[in-house]
């Protein structure tokens, strides 16, 4: 089981799934995504030289989001496929980058280690959506 080292759950799933499954709504997430997600952390915190933080959903401070990470079945938000509803998939802000910037970084340095289980990048959006899909590209980028 993997446990992400930055990441509370409650930062990851909606306030529906926490209230039903609490700490074992781990389970719903892909421990590779969840990889990929520290990873994300890390890289921008080496690269910028001092902790970077990243947000996911932050309906837990009364915040917007509670759809960034898992999505449910009953959630009307996305794609009825979409990586999000797998535990696949994640949409966040990296503090003191645009989306595009963090794009642009991600893209150049694919093949850090610590960014290497990221398959997929959204482009056009002004959050960076990035999933673990099973593909053959590196990193494919799709639009909204």
């Amino acid at each position: 089981m993997y446990l992400c080292n930055h990441f509370k759950i409650y930062e990851l799933v909606d306030k529906a799934t926490l209230d039903r499954f609490g700490f074992r709504a781990w389970m719903l997430l892909n421990p590779i995504a969840l990889q990929a997600l520290d990873g994300i952390r890390e890289f921008f915190t080496d690269l910028r030289g001092k902790d970077t933080p990243v947000t996911v959903n932050n309906y837990h401070a009364g915040g917007p989001f509670q759809f960034r990470g898992l999505r449910p079945k009953s959630c009307t938000v996305g794609a009825e496929y979409s990586q999000h509803r797998l535990g696949n998939a994640f949409d966040c802000d990296i503090k003191g980058l645009s989306a595009e910037e963090a794009r642009r970084e991600i893209l150049a340095n694919k093949d850090n280690p610590l960014l290497i289980n990221i398959n997929c990048i959204e482009a056009g959006v002004n959050w960076l959506h990035f999933d673990c899909r099973n593909i053959p590209d590196r990193i494919r980028i799709v639009h909204p």
